[in-house]
């Protein structure tokens, strides 16, 4: 179990999905909730800090994926699946060699709003994604 930033309660999923009351999290997925909840990421961790190049980020409708990538490497992505006119956010992947650069946070608001663009609803299955959801509330009305 986890607080919100505003001390509500929640759930995370057991590997299978389904909230289990044990509070089950993958320690690489409760680092990136950890990230995409902190309030601020320091400007020296962005890997624009490191680099000339900035993170891409585009939807490959035939893979389900959402990639964010770095040059020509894939540094995170976001699968989902569609049901209707709803997006089903399934997981979060970050290379670990960019963890803890806000690189999910970034990747899952340019996801969400792209999702608005399409005036579609979000289902979260994703613990990542459910808590930034929770900690911004400027994408509430994509929750279905």
């Amino acid at each position: 179990m986890s607080s919100t930033t505003d001390g509500r309660r929640f759930e995370y999923a057991d590997a299978a999905g389904y909230p289990d009351g044990a509070g089950f999290l993958h320690e690489g997925t409760a680092a990136l909730v950890d990230e995409v909840t902190a309030a601020a990421v320091r400007d020296v961790d962005t890997p624009s800090a490191d680099t000339d190049q900035e993170v891409a980020v585009h939807r490959i409708a035939d893979r389900r994926v959402y990639s964010a990538t770095l040059g020509e490497r894939e540094i995170a992505s976001i699968l989902y699946r569609e049901d209707g006119e709803r997006v089903i956010v399934l997981t979060t992947i970050v290379d670990p060699d960019f963890r803890g650069r806000g690189i999910a946070g970034e990747l899952i608001a340019d996801v969400l709003d792209d999702i608005r663009s399409r005036g579609m609803k979000v289902t979260t299955v994703c613990p990542v994604v459910s808590a930034f959801m929770a900690s911004n509330l400027e994408f509430s009305d994509l929750a279905s």
